[in-house]
């Protein structure tokens, strides 16, 4: 059994959908859990890890937008703070998206243009060098009535059902370390 740690549901479900993609079994058992930011996320990791651990659980990922952040120092903060207090002795990733995992979701146009037609999104070459990707998103689908089109939770876990793996580890190193762990736990 799988279990997803991430600052926000929309996330953890958004992994949800990558997991089941690139393990080709939809029926694989994935426990989520959303903290509505990265603060409660390191306060509670530990114990919430614990607590899928004592119900099946031999593979954590603890997912932590890199928000500026260098990426290989959060890595080692999020594994301080939160796995190693949470003492899980199965198989653990730490998954940094640069920027936001908004930023994956950036790489590849034709999921967001399959999700959202009226959209008509032109992409972007390296999208972990937007600064908020989420918000930069949502300022490029502004409809001629200042609305925009796109909302994160209630769009990235449809568009994840639909992103192209090469596409988007082609632009996102991140990404691309991500599937590395799944491939080779």
């Amino acid at each position: 059994m799988f279990a997803i740690l991430a600052e926000d549901i929309s996330d953890a479900e958004v992994l949800t959908h990558l997991v089941r993609r690139r393990l080709d079994d939809e029926s694989i058992s994935i426990k989520r859990k959303g903290y509505d930011g990265c603060a409660k996320l390191r306060r509670k990791g530990a114990l919430d890890i614990r607590a899928f651990a004592q119900r099946g659980a031999t593979r954590i990922i603890v997912c932590h937008d890199a928000d500026q952040n260098d990426p290989i120092e959060l890595r080692k903060t999020i594994l301080e703070e939160v796995v190693r207090p949470s003492q899980f002795a199965h198989l653990v990733c730490v998954a940094i998206p640069v920027e936001e995992i908004e930023a994956w979701i950036i790489a590849d146009e034709s999921a967001i243009n399959k999700i959202i037609p009226s959209f008509r999104f032109k992409g972007h070459s390296n999208p972990e060098s937007i600064n908020s990707p989420k918000e930069w998103l949502r300022d490029k689908s502004r409809a001629a009535n200042g609305k925009p089109l796109y909302a994160p939770k209630v769009f990235n876990p449809s568009v994840a059902k639909h992103l192209q793996f090469d596409v988007v580890e082609k632009k996102c190193p991140s990404f691309k370390s991500f599937l590395a762990w799944l491939d080779n736990p």
